[in-house]
């Protein structure tokens, strides 16, 4: 445990040296390399003058500025992430492109049997008729059995 936080500590001084002698210098040159810009001089670079010319006022303005910014940005992160986690706990919604079946209506017919066909035309009957006509055909039947 010891070991590897001294070796972090090391790789940090480390990096803070290497990059301590550019910071150090505040070289705040800059070359045009064609259509690109580096802090390293280039063959047929140009050297841009890099003045900052605004007063006090004007930079903590802008610093100002860039930390509101900021506090914006990691708001609205977080409330993304807040969103999104309440959105992982509902159930994917399916997207169907096709289109939708007609849904059978309340009045429509139930499944016809098997065998008998509709016909092409109406025709209203009386069902007390219609048993009267069969049970007088069934003992019209049974009279000619009994025969």
């Amino acid at each position: 445990m010891k070991k590897s936080r001294s070796r972090i500590a090391t790789l940090a001084m480390a990096a803070c040296l290497c990059s301590s002698p550019a910071a150090a210098a505040g070289n705040a040159a800059a070359w045009r390399c064609g259509n690109t810009y580096t802090d390293q001089p280039c063959a047929d670079g140009k050297a841009l003058a890099l003045d900052d010319a605004r007063d006090a006022a004007q930079k903590r303005d802008a610093d100002r500025a860039t930390v509101d910014a900021q506090s914006a940005g990691d708001r609205l992160e977080r409330e993304r992430l807040r969103q999104e986690k309440a959105q992982a706990v509902r159930q994917a919604t399916l997207i169907d492109s096709r289109p939708a079946m007609p849904r059978p209506e309340a009045d429509s017919p139930k499944k016809k049997k098997k065998g008998k066909k509709a016909p092409d035309y109406f025709s209203a009957h009386d069902p007390v008729a219609t048993a009267k006509k069969k049970a007088e055909k069934a003992a019209g039947r049974r009279s000619a059995d009994n025969r």
